[in-house]
């Protein structure tokens, strides 16, 4: 029982270190749906309609996280996309929980079938922290193309934009990022502006890729001049990346048993089982399989072992900031 727990907790620890950003996202916008629906009762008489808009409000939020996570991840983000990866994410957790309970206990197979559902959010975020770290190192090219590029269009940011995304080979998540951006502007009103720049500051995540944001922004909709702005901004990415180069300790060790001594381990003991120990693979497989005991503690493994890899690669990839 104890262990059970323990286990438990430490996998809702790692849960929460890998989507403590969706979590600081979602309490803000309960926060602020719940300050609504409290101003809803003081400005309302019906208590009923203010409590459906709050709730609507949270939604809201959560639906456009998915869709922002969709869009920047994958270039996906109608309402088709989003019903998809609901279903996607309901599956593994739908599967696990038909094989799993009556066969363990009850509290791991929830926690095993949370885990599952979980799983493709996990991968999305882990396939964003991925782009950010990766785009994060290609700011120095990115600001300096764009910077060539709108002192040749005349300090047309938009242009500046589309030709930058066409030229800029050497920074390929980059590219990306900005072919997103200028295919948006090309179709979108001046209104629509910010949401297109929050999605690039999104997809970036780094404290230059704000203010960049911003200067884009300035120029777009106001029209005003801001080279000197991204010149010190290529500078101070210039001299950041000295020192990022400077501090930096390759150290992949722990990731490497992790990602590949902890499989390894458990075949050698499938194989030491059936050569040293006498037992058939038939029987082996019963015994892990089969029992409560084996299948439990396989569950307790494979869960710590993904969160494990998962926490590792988020944890381990450092972005390119100021």
């Amino acid at each position: 029982m104890m262990t059970e727990l323990f286990l438990i907790f430490l996998l809702l620890a790692g849960i929460t270190v890998l989507s403590w950003d969706l979590i600081m996202e979602l309490s803000s916008k309960c926060r602020e749906g719940l300050e609504r629906l409290i101003l809803g009762f003081k400005e309302e008489k019906n208590a009923g309609q203010s409590r459906k808009s709050g709730r609507r409000n949270l939604c809201t939020g959560v639906y456009e996280h998915i869709r922002l996570l969709l869009q920047i991840t994958l270039g996906m983000g109608t309402d088709r996309s989003i019903k998809a990866f609901v279903v996607v994410s309901f599956i593994p957790a739908a599967v696990l929980s038909a094989f799993l309970i009556g066969r363990i206990p009850g509290r791991l197979a929830a926690a095993a079938s949370f885990s599952g559902g979980f799983l493709p959010y996990a991968l999305l975020r882990r396939r964003l922290q991925k782009i950010r770290v990766e785009s994060s190192r290609e700011g120095e090219i990115l600001i300096t193309e764009l910077l060539e590029n709108y002192k040749i269009k005349y300090c047309n940011m938009q242009q500046a934009i589309e030709a930058t995304a066409e030229s800029i080979e050497e920074a390929p998540n980059s590219r990306r990022i900005l072919f997103n951006l200028a295919r948006g502007l090309n179709t979108a009103e001046k209104s629509r502006i910010g949401s297109l720049l929050k999605e690039f500051r999104l997809s970036i995540n780094t404290s230059w890729g704000n203010i960049l944001a911003s200067n884009m922004g300035f120029a777009l909709t106001s029209g005003v001049e801001v080279t000197e702005a991204l010149t010190d901004l290529a500078d101070t990415i210039k001299r950041a990346r000295r020192v990022n180069e400077f501090a930096k300790r390759e150290n992949n060790e722990a990731a490497m048993i992790l990602k590949y001594l902890a499989p390894a381990a458990y075949f050698l003991t499938v194989a030491g089982a059936i050569k040293l120990f006498g037992l058939s693979a038939e029987k082996f497989f019963y015994y892990q399989f089969r029992t409560e005991a084996g299948l439990t503690w396989f569950t307790i493994s494979l869960i710590i072992y993904v969160a494990g890899v998962l926490l590792n690669a988020c944890l381990s990839s450092t972005k390119l900031d100021l």
